[in-house]
């Protein structure tokens, strides 16, 4: 394998074009486990026009999380366009703002944020910025927490494609977690994913549960989605 081609397999496939002539003559397939009928993946494929990259991310009135059509190939290698949920990776990419250098910068919760790191040090306030991140809840009683996202969609989405990348049985639900979080924590949560922990073994934790909401999964009764406020820490402290 040259360098040149390390290079191309490095990049994220909704960076790589495509030739829209190209992915016009392929065909069109649902991914199944979107649950949809007949008439919505008449429309679904309608939507995914036209691809101008390897994976095109979208959203459309026609369902009710973000989509991704990806040029890829079946069992026999032919190549086709496969409509899939998008990952909350490939949502990110889709939410974020090019133009605007603090356009994509996480939303004021318009309140402020105490917190302690140990018991004999000082008390620190200051402004609360809002993060989410989305769970999979496993009928073991464990789960699965993602990384943190500045966009509300872009965690929904990787909650959603992760439960329907496993097997139905194993998957109790899914559910998208809103968080406050000191501002001058924020960077470090959003960057890396082994901080949470280390934040949240502070006297008073610098980021915490601000509510949770069911995503419903295809097969699942579809229920109103609730906010549930919860005064102390939740969701990944009850992922284990």
């Amino acid at each position: 394998m040259t360098g040149e081609d390390t290079e191309t397999d490095t990049e994220p496939k909704w960076l790589r074009p495509i030739d829209p002539v190209v992915a016009a003559s392929l065909p069109i397939r649902i991914d199944p486990r979107l649950g949809v009928d007949d008439d919505i993946a008449y429309r679904l494929q309608r939507d995914a026009e036209p691809l101008l990259t390897m994976v095109t991310v979208f959203v459309t009135s026609n369902y009710d999380n973000v989509l991704a059509a990806e040029v890829t190939v079946d069992a026999e290698r032919r190549l086709h366009v496969l409509v899939r949920a998008a990952t909350g990776d490939e949502a990110a990419y889709l939410l974020c703002s090019d133009d605007e250098q603090d356009a994509d910068r996480p939303e004021s919760a318009g309140r402020d944020i105490t917190w302690q790191q140990a018991e004999d040090s000082e008390f620190l306030t200051e402004p609360a910025l809002v993060l989410w991140s989305g769970e999979v809840l496993l009928k073991t009683g464990s789960g699965l927490a993602g990384r943190f996202y500045n966009h509300q969609s872009a965690a929904a989405a990787w909650a959603f494609s992760t439960a329907l990348g496993m097997a139905p049985a194993e998957v109790f639900g899914a559910q998208l977690v809103r968080w406050l979080c000191a501002r001058s924590k924020a960077d470090l949560l959003l960057a890396a994913d082994g901080e949470f922990q280390q934040l949240n073994r502070y006297w008073i934790a610098p980021v915490r549960t601000a509510a949770i909401f069911p995503i419903a999964l295809p097969g699942q009764e579809q229920e109103s989605v609730k906010a549930c406020n919860r005064g102390e820490t939740v969701g990944r402290g009850q992922l284990s």
